[in-house]
């Protein structure tokens, strides 16, 4: 783990992101959907962990930030400034993981930079934590944003990932949410894993529809460019041209960029825009990362 990436990760206030360039409103598809990373039900390691995991606990209100670690690819990690606040992130973090079943390991404490807190599983499960983004529900009503939290809880536990934790924040500087800590399989590329996830794009509406069709499961859209999903991680850029021929071109480039990354292009949804617009042609390209 390399801290100097740790300490920029932890300098953000929405945790979840998962990027995405200007999306615009469907059209028509323009290239199949080809065959993409299969998601057909829970891996027999995770169901057999939602046979025997607590349930969530109550949604108790967090206001310390250090005691919600964040979820590295084995280990929990926090930003304790002091002994005494290191010894409540351990204390508290402790006996959750003893209570789901995991064995907590040696823990690394930099004193006022980080706070590591490795576990064992002893399968292929790994923690995970799912922030839930503020606009999923109105602003400031604790009635909404508990609703919220059961329903995505639900769902998160019915797609067969155990939840061993989940807590309200109220910060400062960031609006009141809700985290949820449940196991998934452990996959070398963290993008591949199936976790609770957050696509947004800058502007008008992402298709729910073709993420189903890549092989995600749709939980909510709360906003036209903003959808709560469970699965690999999924992302949409948008190009453009006056050309049609050269919006194809930039689709053919992008598809093998993607391959070259290890991705999976999903589809291309190519629209006409109305006269005056900057552009004569625009396509929305999703992707696996």
């Amino acid at each position: 783990m390399r801290l100097a990436l740790i300490l920029l990760a932890a300098a953000l206030p929405a945790r979840f992101a998962a990027a995405a360039e200007t999306v615009g409103a469907t059209g028509f598809n323009y290239i199949s959907i080809p065959q993409l990373r299969a998601t057909a039900g829970p891996a027999p390691a995770i169901a057999a962990a939602a046979a025997v995991a607590p349930s969530a606990s109550a949604p108790e209100k967090i206001t310390q930030p250090y005691l919600l670690p964040r979820a590295g690819k084995k280990s929990l990690f926090a930003f304790p400034k002091d002994v005494e606040e290191n010894k409540a992130f351990l204390d508290k973090w402790t006996k959750i993981l003893t209570r789901a079943n995991i064995t907590p390991g040696q823990n690394d404490y930099q004193a006022g930079v980080i706070s590591v807190l490795p576990y064992e599983t002893g399968n292929k499960l790994m923690i995970r934590e799912f922030m839930a983004e503020p606009r999923q529900f109105k602003p400031k009503d604790e009635a909404d944003l508990l609703a919220n939290m059961e329903k995505i809880s639900g769902l998160t536990k019915a797609a067969g990932l155990p939840i061993i934790a989940s807590y309200v924040s109220n910060f400062d500087f960031y609006l009141p949410t809700y985290h949820l800590y449940y196991l998934t399989e452990y996959k070398e590329k963290e993008e591949a894993e199936v976790q609770v996830r957050v696509l947004k794009g800058k502007a008008d509406v992402l298709d729910p529809a073709i993420m189903e069709k890549a092989g995600v499961k749709v939980l909510q859209q709360p906003e036209p460019w903003m959808v709560v999903y469970l699965g690999p991680e999924m992302g949409v850029v948008t190009r453009s041209s006056d050309k049609r021929e050269d919006l194809d071109a930039k689709i053919a480039e992008f598809q093998k960029f993607i391959k070259e990354q290890g991705g999976t292009f999903v589809t291309a949804v190519v629209r006409q825009l109305p006269a005056g617009s900057y552009r004569n042609f625009e396509a929305d390209l999703y992707f696996l990362r």
